[in-house]
């Protein structure tokens, strides 16, 4: 298949042989790309025009009084129209152009070499014009399309001038900012976050740095006093010769995004204190079972106690009635009970129990407090908490699981408060011990294996260092432990989400979460935190 210009098709409508045979003969001289098609009609011109879309059709004079009608039959994008009129006959060729001839050739001596010249700049300028119609409609098409795009989108669109103003804005992007488009064409867009200083709008530092932005997360306010967090993107607009035009910027509303975050945040939350559920069960069971067994015991000492009251008041009665004799068989009565019962054991015993029971019941107590504070989904706003708090109350409820499989050691530094989000901060800490007793276990070994708790404070940032000697993490796996849903752990164990969220939350936080590793080695968990974290985007 030739790569070369399309095949020129010409339809040729002569009704006199010899005009026929000789527009033929010329036409040939165009070479052998030239496609041409005879017709005895109109109609079969017509025909054959749109069967092999020919770029020019030819006619005779014989007909030049029905050309109206052919011409009326054509399409505008069908060929243009070519009359041949015989010599002399400059009144057919006027009647010609009249019913709308593109040209005429006369039917002279210099036939063949003329005909073949206006044959091809009818062609030509009938592709050009085919050309530019085709790209014109494509262009209409593409801005057609463009502004359904733009209109249709699920993402808002705005475009800024030179000066930070808003100069368009989409459908979207009025719904999200939650103001008509009318009042937002003109506006500064930096005003959309009054709570953020101008120069560290994203809007304003692609303005001034021309620099693109993309997928950075922030807060809009709308003017009811609606926080709306977002997705944002932001490029500079140049002109062909580089000159700044303004920026554009696309963004989206987060605030479902976030709401489903929250959701697997607390999801996967549920599900860690799901896998702490047996031991939890048995932590609280052992101080339960012991309480009861003490009130079993302080049944009976308080029958033992009731027939002691009960001498006592007999002796008591004996004394006001006066009579020594009733008084003495009171006394030896009580003294024997006494010695039967022991009432002295009795009431030491007594004072243990009840000594006991408090412990267990205080131990349970705090078992709850810490499944309630670490189940408690936390609120929108920061706090300032202890992070050896957080830290401690996880591993005394991830303890239970452990105890039987590994070595706890905890070595706290000195922290200042830190502002954060608690809740949140206790699920890194809760993902970051399981893991490490999952590590423990899967080496398979006798011994107990050790996790070790260290906190410390280095400049403004606050560490939490969790270390395991269980099987260590291979340089691939660490390459992919922080994706969502990547787990080496068996279908039904792991989700593959407890270290991503673990994660995201650092990094919401504004901190780093690192790991250090090899198989077999164990692994190194560090969490570091900023002492002062500014304010999270969103």
């Amino acid at each position: 298949m030739s790569d070369g210009p399309p095949r020129v098709g010409i339809v040729v409508a002569a009704h006199d042989e010899l005009t026929r045979a000789a527009t033929v003969a010329a036409l040939r001289r165009l070479g052998a790309d030239v496609r041409i098609e005879l017709a005895g009609s109109d109609d079969e011109a017509l025909d054959r025009v749109r069967e092999i879309s020919a770029d020019l059709l030819i006619r005779d004079h014989a007909s030049a009084q029905r050309l109206g009608t052919l011409i009326e039959g054509l399409r505008p994008s069908d060929p243009p129209v070519v009359v041949i009129v015989p010599a002399g006959q400059d009144r057919l060729a006027v009647k010609a152009f009249r019913e709308g001839a593109a040209d005429c050739v006369t039917r002279s001596d210099d036939y063949d070499e003329v005909l073949p010249v206006v044959a091809l700049e009818q062609v030509r300028r009938h592709r050009a014009a085919r050309d530019r119609s085709r790209a014109e409609r494509r262009l209409r098409d593409l801005e057609e399309l463009n502004e359904h795009i733009i209109q249709n989108m699920n993402s808002a669109l705005v475009v800024l001038d030179t000066e930070g103003r808003i100069a368009f804005c989409n459908p979207t992007a009025e719904t999200i900012l939650g103001v008509p488009a009318g009042e937002l064409s003109g506006r500064p867009a930096w005003t959309l976050f009054p709570n953020t200083p101008r120069e560290r709008v994203l809007f304003s530092r692609t303005l001034d740095e021309g620099v693109r932005y993309r997928g950075e997360e922030t807060v809009i306010t709308r003017p009811d006093g609606t926080l709306v967090p977002i997705g944002v993107s932001c490029a500079p607009l140049a002109g062909s010769e580089g000159q700044r035009l303004g920026a554009v910027a696309i963004f989206q509303d987060l605030s479902e995004v976030k709401e489903l975050q929250q959701q697997v945040l607390q999801t996967e939350k549920m599900a860690s204190i799901g896998q702490l559920a047996a031991g939890v069960a048995h932590e609280i069971n052992n101080p339960m079972g012991f309480i009861h067994a003490n009130l079993f015991q302080m049944t009976e000492y308080l029958g033992d106690l009731r027939r002691l009251w009960e001498h006592v008041e007999a002796l008591q009665q004996a004394a006001a009635d006066g009579k020594p004799d009733a008084l003495r068989d009171a006394a030896e009565a009580l003294e024997k009970l006494a010695r039967e019962v022991d009432a002295r054991f009795l009431i030491g015993d007594l004072e243990n129990a009840v000594r006991e029971s408090l412990e267990g019941s205080e131990r349970i107590r705090h078992i709850v407090r810490d499944l309630r504070e670490f189940s408690h989904q936390g609120g929108d706003d920061r706090e300032l908490a202890d992070l050896n708090q957080c830290l401690d109350s996880t591993a005394n409820i991830v303890w239970s699981m452990m105890k039987h499989a590994a070595v706890l050691e905890r070595d706290y530094g000195t922290i200042p408060p830190v502002l954060c989000y608690p809740m949140q901060l206790k699920q890194v800490f809760m993902n970051l011990l399981v893991n490490a007793y999952q590590a423990i276990r899967e080496r398979g070994e006798d011994d107990r294996g050790e996790i070790r708790l260290r906190t410390r404070v280095e400049g403004d940032t606050a560490v939490v260092v969790v270390e395991d000697n269980g099987i260590g993490i291979t340089s691939e796996q660490r390459d992919r432990i922080f994706d969502p849903f990547f787990t080496t752990k068996e279908v039904g164990v792991g989700t593959g989400l407890g270290l991503s969220t673990a994660f995201n939350i650092v990094r919401r936080h504004g901190g780093t979460i690192h790991v250090e590793s090899r198989p077999g080695g164990g692994a190194t968990f560090e969490v570091a935190l900023p002492l002062r974290a500014p304010e999270p985007a969103a």
